[in-house]
């Protein structure tokens, strides 16, 4: 009887060992299953944004954290970005917060450099990312953000192409007819002629602008004064004191001007603002300077740059003969043939939208999240923010008009 007992007791103890060992084994399986490359399919991403690349993807387990310390212009970040959409979009997962009490275990920690960062945090582990996040130009960037010390971020996200992260404020989309042969693109996302030609025939002003403020570094007021010498400019915004037109006057104003004045409140590198990016609404934007345009993808006959010309009454007088020739007028909008429809936009951050692209940033900070291997930093934040910039002051004032 006592043998048998024994004998029970043995066969119990090695049971539980294999058991043990069994879900130890299982654990390591498991874990070693989710750090293994994750192949993207092709039918995958047929049906999915053009930025989720096919590629190998490897993975982290547990998701990383991503925590958003602060505000996006005193708005929640998580909803005014619709964040919980890039959980399914992206092919990388991570776990997007803005629980301060995940500090210790956050492999991201988020700051909105225009809004208030109060109080920072209390630890910091050194493989931590702490992200300088900012989508306006450097003249209108520093608000709290100049209390940083000058080495606290490890990786930048911004407008600007040689941030960690790029952010821009639209994009275009390119495609050809093997894309729309082979059913990689949907018809909607095309352009057609009869559109464009239907936008173009209802068009009867020359000049429109939306402006909001009145002084500004690139003193684009100051040209705007002169331009107005040698015509009329439909003018919208607080500047002017007309703030009542919503979305749908917008879209009826830009239907019926020729030309939009995209005058950025700053003259910097490869800062273009939704000013510029009306252009999809089917209407040709008029820029301040083409120095400024980096990317390679913009076509340079697709806007109209005022450093091109001598004077303000060169500008709007080519301006006109444009306007007059329909021909001449329709060239401007030959990118149509190559790109897509696909609009990024902050006003199309929204589930429901089928052709947006612009949760791609937070997919490329959670991709740096999962694959970063070693200690980043920024030695000195304001040198690469203000000086690599490379803004002009005063541009209208200074070199427009001098």
């Amino acid at each position: 009887m006592t043998k048998n007992v024994e004998n029970d007791r043995k066969s119990g103890k090695i049971i539980c060992i294999l058991i043990i060992i069994l879900i130890t084994l299982s654990y390591f399986l498991y874990i070693h299953y989710c750090n293994q490359l994750i192949f993207t399919s092709e039918e995958y991403l047929s049906s999915k944004p053009g930025w989720l690349k096919k590629e190998s993807i490897p993975m982290k387990w547990p998701q990383p954290i991503i925590l958003f310390w602060n505000t996006y212009y005193g708005e929640n970040f998580l909803k005014y970005w619709s964040i919980n959409n890039i959980t399914e979009q992206c092919p990388y997962k991570c776990h997007y917060t803005d629980d301060r009490n995940l500090e210790r275990n956050a492999t991201v920690l988020f700051f909105h450099i225009r809004d208030k960062v109060d109080p920072l945090p209390k630890q910091r582990s050194p493989y931590q990312l702490y992200t300088f996040f900012v989508i306006e130009s450097p003249p209108h960037t520093w608000n709290w953000g100049r209390y940083f010390p000058r080495n606290f971020f490890n990786i930048t996200m911004t407008y600007r192409s040689d941030s960690d992260v790029n952010v821009p404020y639209d994009m275009f989309e390119g495609y050809d007819k093997e894309d729309v042969k082979n059913g990689r693109i949907n018809l909607d996302e095309i352009w057609t002629e009869k559109e464009i030609d239907s936008k173009i025939d209802k068009k009867e002003k020359l000049t429109l602008q939306f402006v909001s403020n009145c002084k500004t570094n690139s003193k684009r007021e100051k040209y705007i004064e002169e331009l107005k010498k040698y015509t009329e400019i439909t003018q919208m915004g607080g500047c002017v004191g007309k703030n009542d037109c919503g979305r749908e006057c917008e879209d009826k104003l830009i239907d019926s001007h020729f030309f939009y004045l995209a005058f950025e409140n700053s003259v910097c590198d490869e800062y273009l603002s939704e000013k510029f990016w009306r252009i999809k609404s089917l209407i040709v934007p008029v820029v301040l300077s083409r120095k400024i345009f980096k990317n390679e993808t913009i076509p340079k006959n697709s806007f109209i740059a005022a450093d091109d010309f001598s004077t303000p009454k060169e500008l709007i007088e080519y301006l006109k003969t444009v306007a007059a020739d329909k021909k001449l007028y329709r060239s401007y909008f030959n990118w149509t043939k190559k790109f897509k429809r696909t609009k990024y936009a902050k006003e199309f951050w929204n589930p429901n939208c089928k052709l947006c692209t612009s949760l791609q940033p937070f997919c490329d900070l959670c991709k740096l999240a999962h694959t970063n291997k070693k200690e980043l930093r920024i030695n000195n934040i304001y040198a690469f923010w203000d000086g690599g910039g490379k803004c002009l002051h005063g541009y209208a004032e200074n070199v427009l008009l001098n």
